[in-house]
């Protein structure tokens, strides 16, 4: 989304770029219920300006 909230094509490159920033993230825990680990998924926000991650929100 724009800044102003409305819908925009992403760039394939920027897509891409972005697939590989987000796989490059370390500090993932693994999630535990009751001492069981479970598998879990977290959206992530990034922020972008000037064709760069600016923030990266959960």
């Amino acid at each position: 989304m724009s800044p102003d909230l409305k819908d925009t094509v992403m760039d394939e490159e920027l897509e891409n770029k972005l697939l590989q920033f987000t796989k490059s993230l370390d500090g993932w825990m693994q999630k535990e219920i009751q001492g069981l680990k479970v598998d879990y998924y977290q959206y992530l926000t990034y922020k972008i300006e000037n064709g760069k991650v600016s923030e990266v929100l959960p």
